[in-house]
C-alpha cells in the first residue's frame, strides 16, 4: 500500500498527518511556516518517511469559489512539484479545522492545547476524507 502524507497548510503552521502505509490516517506533526524554506522541509520529511503521495487540503469557500487562499495554495502546490518526485493531490478541504476544533472541544481539550493540535487533526481529516474515497 503507498504512503501518504496530507497537509493542512495555513499562513503559520502545516498541519502534518499519514498513513504509515495502511488505510487509516494518523496526525503526525505541526510545522511552523518559515517562508521558502518550506518546500525544502516538507520535501525532506517525504523522503524521510518514504512517501509516494502528497495530498494538500485545497480551501475552497462555501460555495465552491476560490479565493486569496486557494491560489496561493495552488502556488505552493506548483512549487512543491517541481521538487517531489511523486504525485501531488489538492483536496478539498472546506471545514476541515472546524471539524477538527469540534473533535478537540467534544474532548475537552483547552484552548491552548487545541491550537497546538488542530492543525494535524484537520491534516488527519483530510487524509482520512482521501483515503476513504480513493480505497488507499
Amino acid at each position: 500500500m503507498k504512503r501518504v502524507m496530507a497537509l493542512d497548510v495555513g499562513e503559520k503552521r502545516i498541519g502534518v498527518a499519514l498513513n504509515w502505509g495502511t488505510s487509516c490516517a494518523f496526525p503526525y506533526t505541526v510545522l511552523l511556516r518559515e517562508g521558502k524554506k518550506d518546500i525544502a522541509t516538507l520535501v525532506s520529511l517525504a523522503r524521510e518517511l518514504s512517501v509516494d503521495t502528497i495530498v494538500l487540503g485545497f480551501p475552497r469557500r462555501t460555495d465552491g469559489s476560490l479565493g486569496k487562499e486557494a491560489q496561493a495554495l495552488w502556488e505552493f502546490a506548483e512549487e512543491l512539484k517541481k521538487h517531489f518526485p511523486g504525485e501531488i493531490v489538492l483536496w478539498d478541504e472546506r471545514f476541515s479545522t472546524k471539524e477538527a476544533e469540534k473533535h478537540l472541544i467534544a474532548l475537552d481539550t483547552t484552548r491552548s492545547r487545541r491550537k497546538k493540535l488542530v492543525d494535524k487533526i484537520a491534516a488527519c481529516l483530510i487524509l482520512e476524507a482521501y483515503l476513504a474515497r480513493e480505497k488507499v
